[in-house]
């Protein structure tokens, strides 16, 4: 009994302190929640202001031709996957490196052009004059049809390699890695599915060669399954055209559209809206398109092997999925997004931006829904997320 006493004595001695801390929860939640939805001051330089016009056809018409350059490759009707790099007018060394490398994979060129540049190499680095080692950045195997051995295997495993390899080694495209190091070397099929490349990555350190290879198996490109490669630009500056150097470029590769907008981060959108519309307009049949940003290496037999499971009557968008992420509303930071723009507690699931595969029945309902949908300048959440939410598509890890 004395015992129960003291528990309620001091149960009544604590009570006004519970009732004051459960108010003061009460006052900063609900300070907590003004304070969220209290638009923030955007930053000097986002564009997207509380009077900007986010009617996206303001920008993009569908029934209007607003090309500033026009590639000279053209679809032909039956290609399986079309790869679209976003771009900037002054990032034509990222650029050149696509097509020398994973551009190679799409476009399936003649093997004898990239045997001669290895042949080059072989002979010897310093004999390179500079224009030959900016368009060498990495050669391997399966670019290759026949591929002209430079290293046996034997050389290898002298230099601390592996003997019978399975070598492979990704390279980022932004310099990080010395690409004229990298040789080619013969390799043997796995199965009939998947095929192993040896490649032996060689290395100055310290003035000493040593080798750093890697052990994977990779899938086998398909060549039965068709293939183009596009880069999307945009003008320098709303005074622009198209500059001499982008036309130069276009007469050697024709590969590059240049739409009527300003190619800013913040355009993002806009790029990646122009390039459904290209797709749409000028590849209707296409199976797949996949969307690629330019420092982004993509392994295309892989896509392929990915791609050839799937029912190309269903809808598809598919990529590295993010789900229940909360909007950023920093002013500071890149993915700043103010409430003015969205007002919801998490973004739809998207897929990142850095690459991802649209399905080509859905491109057309992808505009469509963007037509009379508020833009919003976070490209991936927008077109993966929002719209894809719109016409009931949902998108796929």
């Amino acid at each position: 009994m004395a015992f129960r006493k003291a528990m309620l004595g001091r149960l009544r001695s604590s009570r006004p302190l519970l009732l004051v801390a459960v108010v003061v929860c009460i006052i900063l939640y609900m300070a907590g929640h003004r304070l969220s939805s209290v638009s923030i001051e955007p930053p000097s330089f986002f564009p997207w202001t509380t009077t900007s016009d986010r009617n996206v056809s303001a920008y993009v018409s569908t029934a209007k031709q607003t090309l500033l350059l026009t590639p000279r490759e053209r679809c032909s009707g039956d290609e399986f996957l079309v790869v679209v790099v976003p771009s900037s007018p002054g990032n034509s060394q990222r650029r050149k490196a696509i097509r020398n490398t994973y551009g190679q994979w799409i476009r399936q060129v003649d093997s004898a052009t990239t045997t001669r540049k290895l042949m080059q190499l072989s002979d010897g680095w310093n004999t390179l004059n500079n224009e030959d080692e900016e368009s060498i950045y990495v050669v391997r195997k399966d670019y290759l049809d026949h591929p002209s051995p430079l290293l046996t295997n034997s050389e290898v495993s002298a230099a601390g390699g592996v003997s019978q390899g399975m070598t492979r080694e990704l390279f980022s495209l932004d310099g990080e890695h010395d690409m004229k190091d990298n040789l080619p070397i013969s390799a043997k099929s796995a199965s009939d599915e998947t095929k192993t490349a040896t490649t032996a990555s060689v290395h100055r350190t310290r003035g000493r060669l040593g080798p750093r290879v890697q052990l994977s198996t990779f899938a086998e490109l398909n060549r039965t399954l068709k293939g183009k490669l596009f880069f999307i630009l945009g003008r320098e500056n709303s005074e622009s055209g198209v500059s001499a150097s982008l036309m130069n470029e276009q007469e050697v590769y024709g590969d590059i559209i240049v739409e009527d907008f300003v190619d800013t981060y913040q355009n993002l959108t806009l790029k990646s809206l122009f390039m459904i519309k290209y797709i749409t307009n000028h590849c209707p049949d296409v199976k797949y398109v996949a969307k690629v940003d330019d420092d982004v290496f993509l392994h295309v037999p892989n896509l392929q092997r990915t791609l050839t499971t799937k029912d190309t009557s269903e809808k598809l968008i598919l990529g590295c999925l993010f789900c229940y992420v909360r909007p950023i509303l920093n002013p500071t930071s890149k993915w700043f997004s103010p409430r003015y723009m969205y007002q919801g507690d998490h973004y739809p699931n998207y897929v990142s931006g850095t690459s991802y595969v649209l399905s080509g029945n859905v491109l057309t309902p992808l505009l469509a829904a963007a037509m009379h949908t508020p833009l919003f300048h976070l490209e991936d959440v927008f077109i993966t997320g929002i719209l894809a939410r719109m016409i009931g598509v949902k998108p796929r890890d």
